[in-house]
């Protein structure tokens, strides 16, 4: 069975005053697979981040909370396994350290038909 649908990467700059920030929202009336998430640290020093799920319901789910990012260095938050966005719902990542961001990139699947 092949899985049709629109590749993209969706990308941000996340900065700690920002809070959490919809990296990648499922348009209306599609469903999305993500692939893959990196992130990447911007400062001289570590940093932490988390990236949840937020359905268009308002309930989140972590996928993962505080996570290090050494400097000079970046992390796979999602590598092999498929995180499904159903119309509405959203990636969020949010920078935990004072002073610092990050940048990251979404690989997608949009508009997935199977």
């Amino acid at each position: 069975m092949a899985i049709a649908g629109n590749f993209k990467n969706a990308i941000a700059t996340v900065a700690d005053t920002d809070g959490f920030v919809a990296v990648y929202t499922a348009p209306v009336d599609k469903t999305s697979y993500v692939i893959e998430c990196d992130i990447a640290c911007l400062e001289s020093s570590g940093v932490q981040v988390s990236v949840r799920l937020q359905k268009a319901d308002t309930s989140t789910a972590h996928i993962v909370k505080s996570a290090p990012v050494p400097v000079g260095s970046a992390i796979q938050v999602i590598d092999g396994q498929k995180i499904v966005l159903e119309p509405g719902d959203a990636l969020e990542v949010k920078c935990e350290t004072t002073s610092s961001s990050v940048d990251v990139v979404v690989s997608l699947v949009e508009d997935v038909n199977i």
